[in-house]
């Protein structure tokens, strides 16, 4: 799958044109991990987002005895790392490789000034990412919901 057509496929890029896309590659790079490979580490400075051309890429958070505790297990055309492009935040989790995997990365600054000439991508870019976010926000309040009537229904 060519690198357009990968980004055309991601919930992120699905509204951006093929000549938008292309400037968006232009500035993305492909990088291959192998298996157990650190992509990034929680609370490392974050630097790009990331969308998984091929393979597979455990999130993961350290718990407070120090023990892994595994967030999310994201597959090809899986993207992540884009919360800290929003509120340019240190890494909240750590994502490693499962398997051979390819990512592309699509650099913060880059994209910035990109989005900064292209008002046009940045809408389409901004619109898309609250949307997931609210998404993943709803989840997250079912699940907390959810967890905190089973507490109380122990008592």
């Amino acid at each position: 799958m060519s690198q357009n057509n990968l980004l055309k496929n991601i919930y992120l890029f699905k509204q951006m044109t093929n000549d938008e896309l292309e400037l968006i590659n232009e500035i993305s790079e492909i990088n291959t991990y192998t298996p157990g490979d650190d992509i990034f580490s929680q609370d490392d400075v974050a630097t790009s987002l990331y969308v998984i051309s091929f393979g597979s890429v455990k999130i993961h958070i350290k718990g407070t005895e120090g023990d892994n505790i595994e967030v999310a297990n994201l597959g090809t055309g899986s993207h992540f790392g884009e919360m800290a492009l929003i509120d340019g935040e240190k890494r909240s989790a750590s994502a490693t490789a499962l398997e051979k995997t390819d990512i592309v990365s699509i650099n913060y600054d880059k994209l910035k000034l990109l989005l900064k000439e292209y008002p046009t991508i940045a809408v389409k870019l901004y619109e898309a990412l609250s949307k997931f976010l609210c998404g993943r926000l709803r989840i997250t309040t079912n699940d907390l919901s959810f967890a905190r009537e089973k507490n109380i229904s122990h008592f």
